[in-house]
C-alpha cells in the first residue's frame, strides 16, 4: 500500500465521539486482556468506523483490501490519545501492526484451536499532507461484521472515555452480562439457589486469565511470555475492582456511562483462606441499583447473588421435575411441543426446532418432554407473561430453548436464517 499524491483521500475527521453501540465478537470481549489503554482506544475508534463504512451501508467483509484502508489526521489521533499526546498516539498506531489479539474458537471437528491474528497489518504517513493510512487486517474483520450471536454490544463514546485498561476491560466484561442475562450453575441449581440477573460470579482463576494477571507461556514452546501479576485478592480489590468500579460509577453519575458495577469476594477456600471467587453485579440505567447509588460498604444491606430461597418445588432437580410432569411419559408429544413453538415463533422456525429436537431424540428419549419443561418454565414467569410477542419470542429463542435446555446436556442454537431486523431487535433488548 502506498500513498500517492494524485489519490483521492477521504479522511476521517471527527471533532467528538458520539454514544453509539457498536458490536464485538465475544470472542474478542473474552479473550485476555494483553493490550495497552491507546491500543484498545484505536480498537474502538476503528470499529466505530467500521461500522460507518460498511455496516451502516449494509455491507459485507469486503474482498478489496482498498476497501479496508482508513485515512486519519492529526485531529483524529487527538481523539484516540488526546490532542496533547499526538505523537504518542502515532507511535501506537505504528506500533500496533506488530501486535497480536490472541483468539479461541472450536472449528467443525469440535476442536479448541487457538490463534493470533492482527488489528492492523500495514501502516503508512504522508509527511507532505501530513496524513495517516491504516490497513485493518482482514482477519479481524469477522469479528466486526456479520455478528448474528455471540457478541457483545457496548457504547463508543463510553469506551472511548475510560482512562485504564482495567476499566475497559470490566466495561466490556459488564456489557456482555448487563441486560437480562442470568448465569446457570448446575451445583448451586441442585441446592436451591438461582442466581439473580446481571450476578456474574467468576473463579478467580478465570478472573486472572481474562485480566492477563498470571504467568502467560507459548502453548508449543511452554516458554514464559508474560510473568504473574497482582496475585493477592487484595491488589486485585484495589487496583482493579475498586478503581475500575470508581470510574464507571463517575462517569455513570454524570450520564456519559451506560452501567457501573458493584463486587465482592466469594467463599475463602484451601490453605490460608484464599478467595476463590468474584461476585459481580451489575448495574444499568434500565436495572439501576435500589437506593443510593454508590458502592457497597460495610453496614449496608448484604450483597445477595440468588434469589429468595426457593420453595420444595423449585429446589426439585431438574429431572425430578421432569419426572413429575403431567406430560411425562404421554405419547404424541412432538404434537405437543410444536404447538407449544407455534404461539411464539414463524412455520419455518417451529420447522426447524422440531428437526433438531428429533436428531436429538435419537439420542436421548426424554428430549421432547424436555422441551416442553422448559417451556412452561418460561411461560410460568410473569416478566415473560407480560412481554410483547417479539419480546418472547426472543426470549424462547436466545434462552429458553439456547441456554435453559443445557440443564439437561445439550441446547438448539438460535437458526442461522434469523431476519436481519429480528437480529437487530433482539440485540439491543
Amino acid at each position: 500500500m502506498q500513498l500517492h499524491q494524485n489519490e483521492i483521500i477521504y479522511p476521517l475527521s471527527f471533532t467528538h465521539i458520539c454514544h453509539e453501540q457498536i458490536r464485538w465478537s465475544n470472542n474478542l470481549i473474552n479473550s485476555p486482556m494483553c493490550y495497552t489503554l491507546l491500543e484498545r482506544r484505536v480498537m474502538y475508534f476503528l470499529t466505530g468506523q467500521v461500522k460507518k463504512k460498511f455496516l451502516e451501508k449494509g455491507l459485507g467483509i469486503p474482498e478489496n483490501w482498498k476497501d479496508l484502508v482508513f485515512y486519519l489526521q492529526d485531529k483524529d489521533l487527538g481523539i484516540i490519545g488526546g490532542k496533547k499526546n499526538v505523537p504518542r498516539t502515532y507511535e501506537t498506531l505504528s506500533a500496533l501492526g506488530g501486535k497480536f489479539y490472541p483468539v479461541k474458537y472450536k472449528n467443525e471437528e469440535g476442536n479448541i484451536v487457538v490463534g493470533k491474528i492482527h488489528w492492523i497489518d500495514s501502516f503508512f504517513y504522508d509527511k507532505e499532507r501530513n496524513l495517516y493510512a491504516v490497513r485493518v487486517s482482514p482477519e479481524i474483520m469477522r469479528y466486526l461484521i456479520n455478528l448474528t450471536r455471540d457478541f457483545t454490544s457496548f457504547d463508543l463514546g463510553t469506551a472511548m472515555r475510560l482512562k485504564s485498561r482495567f476499566t475497559q476491560k470490566m466495561y466490556e466484561l459488564c456489557s456482555e452480562f448487563g441486560g437480562n442475562f442470568r448465569f446457570y450453575d448446575n451445583t448451586e441449581y441442585q441446592l436451591g439457589n438461582t442466581y439473580k440477573e446481571r450476578v456474574v460470579p467468576l473463579h478467580i482463576d478465570s478472573f486472572r486469565t481474562l485480566f492477563s494477571l498470571n504467568e502467560e507461556r507459548d502453548l508449543r514452546t511452554g516458554k514464559s511470555i508474560r510473568c504473574s501479576s497482582y496475585t493477592d485478592y487484595t491488589d486485585i480489590r484495589r487496583y482493579i475492582l475498586e478503581s475500575s468500579q470508581r470510574e464507571l460509577l463517575a462517569l455513570y453519575m454524570i450520564g456519559e456511562s451506560n452501567l457501573w458495577f458493584d463486587f465482592q469476594p466469594g467463599p475463602k477456600t484451601g490453605k490460608g483462606g484464599r478467595v476463590s471467587s468474584i461476585f459481580i453485579y451489575i448495574y444499568s440505567r434500565e436495572h439501576p441499583k435500589v437506593g443510593e447509588q454508590r458502592p457497597w460498604k460495610k453496614g449496608d444491606d448484604p450483597l445477595i447473588p440468588f434469589e429468595t430461597v426457593a420453595s420444595v418445588e423449585e429446589r426439585k432437580t431438574p429431572y425430578q421435575k421432569l419426572h413429575s410432569n403431567i406430560w411425562y411419559g404421554s405419547e404424541n408429544l412432538d404434537i405437543v411441543v410444536r404447538q407449544m413453538l407455534s404461539r411464539y415463533l414463524t412455520k419455518r422456525e417451529v420447522a426447524y426446532y422440531m428437526m433438531e429436537i428429533q436428531k436429538e431424540s435419537r439420542q436421548h428419549k426424554d428430549s421432547y418432554i424436555q422441551v416442553v419443561q422448559i417451556l412452561q418454565e418460561k411461560e410460568n414467569q410473569p416478566k415473560f407473561s407480560k412481554g410483547t410477542r417479539q419480546y418472547k419470542r426472543n426470549n424462547i429463542i436466545d434462552y429458553a430453548l439456547k441456554e435453559n435446555l443445557k440443564v439437561f446436556g445439550w441446547s438448539i442454537q438460535p437458526p442461522i436464517s434469523r431476519s436481519k431486523r429480528d437480529v437487530e431487535q433482539d440485540s439491543f433488548e
